[in-house]
């Protein structure tokens, strides 16, 4: 978010590969499960809270919706035009 806001269009060396994380936490012991879609979140959401050991829901969201209220493209869009107006 940060390169694109100072840097738009030139990121470098920020693309992540998480790793599974509700297979990290079954494998620690703990309940763990994927959602990906909004539907899924109040069911898995009850299911953690129903366990009696730590738990782990792993929201999987698009790489572009960088925060609740922007995304990649807005961020970048923003940068690029307070960069023309300095020019």
């Amino acid at each position: 978010m940060f390169q694109e806001r100072l840097y738009p269009g030139r990121v470098v060396g920020t693309e992540l590969r998480n790793p599974d994380f509700a297979a990290l936490a079954r494998a620690c012991g703990a309940h763990g499960e994927t959602v990906e879609q909004t539907e899924e979140f109040l069911p898995a959401l009850e299911r953690a809270l129903a366990q009696t050991h730590a738990a782990v829901i792993d929201l999987r969201v698009e790489a572009e919706a960088i925060t609740t209220v922007e995304t990649i493209t807005q961020i970048r869009a923003a940068a690029v035009a307070a960069a023309a107006q300095r020019a």
